[in-house]
C-alpha cells in the first residue's frame, strides 16, 4: 500500500543527507586548497634546495591519493552494482506486468505505481548515501593532511 508520509519522509531524509554531503564537499575543497598551497611551497623548496626538502611529506603525496581514490572507486563500484540490481528487479516487475497479455487492472496499476514510487525513493536515498560514502576517504585524507600541515607550520 502506498504511504505518502513514508515517501516524503524518505525524500526529506535524502535532502538532509545531501545537504551534509554538500558541507563535506566544501570542507574537502577548503582542506585541499590549503594542502596544495603548503605542498606547492615544499615542492618549490625541494627544487631550489634539495637538501632542505621534506622528503617524508613529498613521499606521502602520491600513495595517499592512490589509497583514497581507490577506496572511493571501490565504493562507487559496489554502490553501482547494488543500484543496478534494484533497477533490474524493477524492470523485471514492469516486464511481468507488460507480458500478461491484457491491460492491467486498477489494483495492479495501484500496486505498480506504489512500487515505482518506492523504487524511486530508494534510488534517491541510495544515490545520496553512495555519494557520502564515496567522498568519505577523500575528505578524511584531505582534512587530516590540512590539520597535520597546520600543526607542523607552527613554530
Amino acid at each position: 500500500m502506498f504511504d505518502p508520509f513514508a515517501v516524503w519522509s524518505g525524500m526529506i531524509a535524502a535532502s538532509l543527507q545531501l545537504a551534509q554531503v554538500g558541507q563535506t564537499v566544501s570542507e574537502t575543497l577548503v582542506a585541499s586548497h590549503e594542502v596544495i598551497g603548503v605542498r606547492s611551497g615544499m615542492i618549490r623548496t625541494a627544487l631550489e634546495s634539495p637538501l632542505d626538502a621534506d622528503y617524508a611529506e613529498l613521499g606521502r603525496m602520491v600513495p595517499e591519493k592512490i589509497e583514497a581514490f581507490s577506496k572511493a572507486g571501490s565504493t562507487i563500484a559496489a554502490g553501482w552494482w547494488a543500484m543496478q540490481a534494484g533497477m533490474l528487479s524493477q524492470t523485471r516487475e514492469l516486464a511481468t506486468m507488460a507480458l500478461k497479455g491484457r491491460p492491467p487492472t486498477a489494483a495492479e496499476l495501484r500496486v505498480m505505481a506504489a512500487r515505482n514510487i518506492a523504487h524511486g525513493t530508494r534510488a534517491l536515498q541510495h544515490s545520496v548515501a553512495l555519494g557520502a560514502r564515496t567522498l568519505k576517504p577523500v575528505h578524511a585524507r584531505a582534512t587530516s593532511n590540512a590539520r597535520r600541515l597546520k600543526r607542523s607550520k607552527k613554530p
